[in-house]
């Protein structure tokens, strides 16, 4: 065996190249104005690659072998994503995997070398060595020429699958030695942070000796690859010492890179103390996620997200729980949930496409003008379907679209549903009120909910009719009299104009109220006439 303190980090190291170290002040954070896409790199698109190494572990007809989808299919989709209005992008982690003979770490969630970048990601350009973070630069230098800024998933918590280290092999590419790891065949019913996830080596970061490499390393590719943000794997499932190991080197050193958390927890007591204590910038919104379910989806009420008279039950009304609800990222699904939301309308629907098409768009709508920062799963934005893992992790749908990245007629709700959350993106980017502004519920009920966000002199009505039939009468809205309306707002809607930002109908206020009638499952966006 090897000392651990005798092997050097893997070093990233380039022919002819001069490094290009990141500076701190280069780092672009990710704020509520964002729009976050998340891909599988390994299922988003790929540039074929000729490496035989890498072409005999490409198998699309496999959903737990490698499919080809790398750094160079990214960059040439990068017109899609401008297409679509997509502001950031998250990849899952790029670290060299340990491959199974029955399943590939195609995910990049079983790392054997935390230092490395994975061969099957990036075509072999002949300018750096194997494994070299520039591949991954070039990819973050491409989208920040198109305004995109990079999300790079990391994983602490754990390595893949019977990795060289638990037994301190001479074959490892890294310090990583069996007394880094916690116990095995700790269940996680026994200890969150000691047991094993899906029986995956579970490090000990209340180690030193763990905590120091993994900083170091997140460190390393901070600097020589200029990500704006991170998002961390398994939150909950890192020891809290570790925590305090980021907040003061890692933060330290690159205060405005942020800090994604995903803390797989649907409750918002739980979830909330992660922001108190833990320095994570941002959290994934699963307490919302699984209400946006049960509303639309389930035909909850809508009542589950604002309670009448405010007494307090609705989600939006326990916003005061986290340190700041606006920096909560808002999603509908994701690779870790046990299905993707088209799959569970179609589900509830019983196969009725139309049915579940306008509950799509519905959903979107609720998504793009609540507070939060939303992220759109790939695929998504097109209805892709799929139930549980392997399944939701299908590759994108590239056939659907044309030359111009525009959806084929013959695809007509897919089409319906791409244009449409594009609609939205363009919407709530147009619109500050949508990412920064003051939330107040103007009127609820089992079925009808609207509400009204401010933000300086950019004021937006929002309305849901979440109802299978349209509504019989109108609702008038009394914004004039409203005590929760600060007076400057009050007046400028007194007798304003309104205009719908989905159609273009015109909607008055009279003496201060609004009246709104709705088709079944639809919305209204409204705002000032020429404002």
């Amino acid at each position: 065996m090897i000392p651990a303190s005798a092997m050097p980090l893997t070093q990233n190291i380039y022919k002819n190249l001069k490094p290009r170290i990141n500076q701190p002040e280069e780092i672009m954070a990710i704020t509520r104005k964002d729009i976050i896409y998340f891909i599988i790199t390994d299922r988003f698109y790929g540039i074929e690659n000729q490496k035989p190494e890498v072409k005999q572990k490409i198998n699309k007809d496999n959903p737990f072998f490698y499919h080809g989808g790398n750094f160079d299919g990214i960059i040439e989709k990068i017109p899609y994503l401008k297409n679509l209005g997509i502001t950031a992008l998250w990849i899952t982690p790029v670290y060299r995997q340990i491959d199974l003979e029955t399943a590939h770490g195609y995910h990049g969630y079983w790392a054997l070398d935390f230092n490395a970048v994975n061969p099957v990601l990036y075509i072999d350009n002949g300018h750096y060595l194997p494994g070299s973070k520039y591949y991954l630069r070039d990819l973050v230098d491409r989208l920040h020429m198109n305004g995109i800024k990079l999300i790079l998933d990391v994983v602490v918590n754990h390595t893949g699958y019977r990795h060289p280290g638990i037994f301190d092999s001479l074959d490892n590419p890294t310090p990583i030695c069996s007394s880094w790891f916690n116990r095995m065949n700790i269940s996680l019913e026994t200890s969150e942070t000691e047991g094993q996830l899906s029986g995956l080596p579970d490090m000990d970061l209340d180690l030193p000796d763990v905590c120091d490499y993994h900083t170091e390393t997140i460190l390393s590719w901070l600097r020589e690859t200029g990500v704006d943000g991170i998002r961390m794997d398994t939150v909950k499932h890192v020891e809290r010492n570790f925590w305090t190991y980021f907040k003061t080197q890692v933060k330290g050193q690159f205060p405005g890179v942020t800090l994604l958390g995903e803390v797989l927890v649907f409750d918002i007591d739980n979830l909330s103390q992660y922001q108190k204590y833990d320095a994570i910038d941002q959290l994934f919104d699963f307490p919302m996620q699984n209400a946006i379910k049960n509303v639309f989806v389930y035909d909850h009420g809508m009542t589950d997200f604002i309670s009448p008279y405010n007494i307090g039950t609705g989600i939006l009304e326990r916003d005061r729980s986290y340190s700041n609800h606006n920096q909560l990222v808002t999603l509908l699904d994701n690779h870790d949930l046990s299905a993707r939301f088209m799959t569970w309308i179609l589900d509830r629907q019983a196969g009725d496409y139309r049915k579940a098409t306008d509950v799509m768009k519905l959903t979107l709508t609720f998504l793009f003008t609540i507070r939060g920062i939303p992220q759109i799963y790939y695929g998504t934005e097109l209805g892709l379907e799929g139930h549980s893992d392997p399944d939701n992790r299908r590759d994108f749908p590239w056939e659907k679209l044309n030359a111009d990245y525009e959806v084929k007629t013959e695809y007509s709700h897919e089409k319906e549903i791409y244009d449409h959350t594009r609609k939205m993106i363009s919407i709530r980017r147009s619109n500050d009120a949508l990412s920064s502004g003051y939330f107040v519920c103007l009127y609820v009920d089992y079925f009808l909910m609207i509400f009204l966000r401010y933000v300086e002199d950019n004021i937006v009505i929002a309305g849901f009719h979440n109802g299978w039939l349209d509504m019989p009468s109108e609702v008038i809205i009394d914004i004039g009299h409203n005590p929760d309306l600060p007076r400057r707002i009050r007046e400028k809607l007194s007798d304003a104009t309104l205009v719908s930002l989905l159609d273009n109908q015109l909607h008055p206020i009279r003496e201060g109220k609004l009246k709104i009638r709705l088709g079944k499952k639809s919305a209204i966006i409204l705002t000032i006439k020429n404002q």
